[in-house]
Protein backbone atom coordinates (compact mmCIF):
# COMPACT_ATOMS: atom_id res chain seq x y z
CA UNK A 1 0.00 0.00 0.00
CA UNK A 2 1.41 3.33 -1.11
CA UNK A 3 1.30 5.87 1.82
CA UNK A 4 2.19 9.08 -0.02
CA UNK A 5 -0.44 10.68 -1.16
CA UNK A 6 -0.59 13.69 -3.51
CA UNK A 7 -3.30 16.35 -3.93
CA UNK A 8 -3.43 19.20 -6.81
CA UNK A 9 -0.81 20.67 -5.11
CA UNK A 10 0.69 19.01 -2.54
CA UNK A 11 2.37 15.76 -1.36
CA UNK A 12 1.59 14.20 1.75
CA UNK A 13 4.05 11.98 2.99
CA UNK A 14 3.61 10.17 6.31
CA UNK A 15 5.56 11.74 8.98
CA UNK A 16 8.71 9.96 10.44
CA UNK A 17 11.11 10.83 13.35
CA UNK A 18 12.90 13.16 10.97
CA UNK A 19 9.88 15.33 11.05
CA UNK A 20 9.83 15.96 15.24
CA UNK A 21 11.53 19.48 14.78
CA UNK A 22 9.53 20.99 11.93
CA UNK A 23 6.24 19.54 13.70
CA UNK A 24 7.65 21.19 16.87
CA UNK A 25 8.16 24.36 15.10
CA UNK A 26 5.05 24.80 13.57
CA UNK A 27 2.67 23.36 16.86
CA UNK A 28 4.49 25.90 18.48
CA UNK A 29 2.64 28.94 16.25
CA UNK A 30 0.50 30.89 18.48
CA UNK A 31 -2.36 30.54 15.07
CA UNK A 32 -1.90 26.85 15.15
CA UNK A 33 -1.61 26.15 19.11
CA UNK A 34 -4.39 28.57 19.86
CA UNK A 35 -7.06 25.36 19.08
CA UNK A 36 -4.71 22.10 18.72
CA UNK A 37 -3.46 22.32 21.97
CA UNK A 38 -5.58 24.52 24.10
CA UNK A 39 -2.75 27.41 23.68
CA UNK A 40 -0.26 25.08 25.83
CA UNK A 41 3.31 25.64 24.42
CA UNK A 42 3.92 21.66 24.05
CA UNK A 43 7.66 20.39 24.14
CA UNK A 44 9.58 18.12 21.64
CA UNK A 45 8.63 14.88 23.79
CA UNK A 46 5.44 15.56 22.89
CA UNK A 47 5.65 16.03 19.61
CA UNK A 48 7.97 12.57 19.54
CA UNK A 49 4.94 10.80 21.20
CA UNK A 50 2.46 11.68 18.23
CA UNK A 51 4.80 11.00 15.63
CA UNK A 52 5.79 7.67 17.23
CA UNK A 53 1.75 7.23 17.57
CA UNK A 54 1.02 8.02 13.82
CA UNK A 55 3.96 5.32 12.90
CA UNK A 56 2.65 3.09 14.72
CA UNK A 57 -0.86 3.68 13.74
CA UNK A 58 0.44 3.65 9.77
CA UNK A 59 1.66 0.01 10.62
CA UNK A 60 -1.46 -1.20 11.94
CA UNK A 61 -4.19 1.28 10.41
CA UNK A 62 -2.41 2.33 7.36
CA UNK A 63 -3.17 6.18 8.64
CA UNK A 64 -1.41 8.85 10.79
CA UNK A 65 -0.21 12.05 9.96
CA UNK A 66 0.72 13.19 7.09
CA UNK A 67 3.44 16.39 6.42
CA UNK A 68 2.02 18.26 3.51
CA UNK A 69 5.03 19.39 1.32
CA UNK A 70 4.49 21.45 -1.79
CA UNK A 71 4.81 20.21 -5.34
CA UNK A 72 6.69 22.82 -6.99
CA UNK A 73 9.17 24.08 -4.03
CA UNK A 74 9.22 21.69 -1.46
CA UNK A 75 8.70 23.79 1.53
CA UNK A 76 6.41 22.61 4.39
CA UNK A 77 2.91 23.61 4.50
CA UNK A 78 1.25 21.95 7.08
CA UNK A 79 -0.15 18.65 8.28
CA UNK A 80 -3.72 16.69 8.15
CA UNK A 81 -4.09 13.39 9.29
CA UNK A 82 -6.63 10.96 10.70
CA UNK A 83 -5.82 10.23 14.85
CA UNK A 84 -6.47 7.63 15.96
CA UNK A 85 -7.54 7.70 19.79
CA UNK A 86 -9.85 4.58 21.20
CA UNK A 87 -10.12 5.97 24.33
CA UNK A 88 -12.13 8.70 23.26
CA UNK A 89 -13.28 7.93 19.68
CA UNK A 90 -15.25 5.68 18.06
CA UNK A 91 -13.89 6.40 14.43
CA UNK A 92 -10.71 8.05 13.19
CA UNK A 93 -10.46 11.57 13.75
CA UNK A 94 -9.48 13.93 11.15
CA UNK A 95 -7.12 16.74 12.28
CA UNK A 96 -5.31 19.23 10.09
CA UNK A 97 -3.31 22.39 10.53
CA UNK A 98 -1.59 24.69 8.33
CA UNK A 99 1.94 26.68 8.82
CA UNK A 100 0.39 30.39 9.43
CA UNK A 101 2.04 31.74 6.09
CA UNK A 102 0.25 29.66 4.38
CA UNK A 103 -3.36 30.23 5.59
CA UNK A 104 -6.33 30.87 3.39
CA UNK A 105 -4.64 29.46 -0.02
CA UNK A 106 -7.23 26.10 0.21
CA UNK A 107 -4.49 23.46 1.22
CA UNK A 108 -6.70 22.71 4.35
CA UNK A 109 -9.73 21.75 2.64
CA UNK A 110 -7.18 20.02 -0.45
CA UNK A 111 -5.21 18.01 1.87
CA UNK A 112 -8.46 16.83 4.10
CA UNK A 113 -10.55 15.82 1.03
CA UNK A 114 -7.42 13.95 0.20
CA UNK A 115 -7.22 12.46 3.36
CA UNK A 116 -10.98 11.70 3.32
CA UNK A 117 -10.73 9.96 0.13
CA UNK A 118 -7.83 7.68 0.63
CA UNK A 119 -10.25 6.60 3.88
CA UNK A 120 -13.05 5.81 2.72
CA UNK A 121 -11.81 4.80 -1.27
CA UNK A 122 -8.75 2.60 -0.22
CA UNK A 123 -8.95 1.89 3.25
CA UNK A 124 -12.94 1.03 3.49
CA UNK A 125 -13.46 3.09 6.67
CA UNK A 126 -17.35 3.59 7.21
CA UNK A 127 -16.93 7.07 8.83
CA UNK A 128 -14.51 9.52 9.75
CA UNK A 129 -14.96 11.92 12.35
CA UNK A 130 -13.69 15.59 13.42
CA UNK A 131 -13.71 17.14 16.65
CA UNK A 132 -13.08 21.06 16.82
CA UNK A 133 -13.23 24.36 19.44
CA UNK A 134 -16.95 26.13 18.68
CA UNK A 135 -14.67 29.35 18.41
CA UNK A 136 -12.48 27.87 15.64
CA UNK A 137 -14.69 29.21 12.86
CA UNK A 138 -11.86 29.03 10.37
CA UNK A 139 -11.86 24.75 10.81
CA UNK A 140 -15.62 24.40 10.59
CA UNK A 141 -15.83 26.09 7.23
CA UNK A 142 -13.13 23.64 5.69
CA UNK A 143 -15.59 20.72 7.73
CA UNK A 144 -18.73 22.36 5.93
CA UNK A 145 -16.84 22.84 2.51
CA UNK A 146 -15.87 18.67 3.19
CA UNK A 147 -19.79 17.90 3.65
CA UNK A 148 -19.14 16.69 7.28
CA UNK A 149 -22.25 16.69 9.14
CA UNK A 150 -22.39 18.00 13.28
CA UNK A 151 -23.47 15.35 14.99
CA UNK A 152 -23.07 16.92 18.69
CA UNK A 153 -21.88 19.65 20.65
CA UNK A 154 -20.79 19.13 24.02
CA UNK A 155 -18.63 20.46 27.25
CA UNK A 156 -14.79 19.04 27.89
CA UNK A 157 -12.87 20.81 30.66
CA UNK A 158 -15.08 23.85 30.43
CA UNK A 159 -14.57 24.39 26.43
CA UNK A 160 -17.73 23.83 23.57
CA UNK A 161 -16.48 21.41 21.52
CA UNK A 162 -18.53 20.37 18.58
CA UNK A 163 -17.92 16.92 16.79
CA UNK A 164 -18.33 16.41 12.57
CA UNK A 165 -18.95 13.45 11.07
CA UNK A 166 -18.67 11.78 7.43
CA UNK A 167 -20.22 7.99 6.41
CA UNK A 168 -18.74 6.85 3.33
CA UNK A 169 -20.83 6.90 0.30
CA UNK A 170 -21.57 3.47 -1.57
Amino acid sequence: MNLVLQSLRLNLQPCTEADIDVLLKHWIEPKVRRYLFDDRIIDYETVEGFVSASCSSFQKNGYGLWILVDKTDGKFKGVCGLYDDRETLKKPDLIFSIATTYCGQGLATESARCVLEYGFDTLGLEQIMATVDKPNTESIKVLEKLEMSLLEERLINGNPILDYGKIREV
